[in-house]
């Protein structure tokens, strides 16, 4: 590749790497709607209506049956169980550089 063509490539880069607006000015002036409510927010307000003629709300029926199938044996419910009782543990992932040298002889 060409001084060039390398020195182009960079002036590119270095260009993807400005924001899009000035210092001090938001990139999302309007943000959200007023009145919007978040997928979370949803869920909880759902989560808190009667689930049961036991008396019990939605999200309480959910979780027991996710319990039930901890029970059974199921992975994926004993490993959210242990999520949300124990915390989530620390994921480390080591990374290393190598460098391949071609000796040409």
């Amino acid at each position: 590749m060409s001084v060039e063509k390398q020195q182009n490539n960079t002036d590119k880069r270095l260009e993807n790497l400005k924001p899009r607006w000035k210092k001090g000015e938001s990139g999302n002036p309007n943000g959200r709607p007023k009145g919007v409510q978040s997928i979370p927010d949803i869920l909880r307000k759902i989560g808190d209506e009667e689930g049961t003629v036991d008396g019990l709300n939605k999200l309480e029926v959910v979780l027991r049956k996710v319990f039930g199938f901890a029970v059974e044996g199921k992975s994926w419910a004993v490993q959210f169980i242990a999520d949300r009782t124990e915390g989530r543990s620390v994921e480390r992932i080591q990374t290393q550089e190598v460098k391949d040298e071609l000796i040409i002889e």
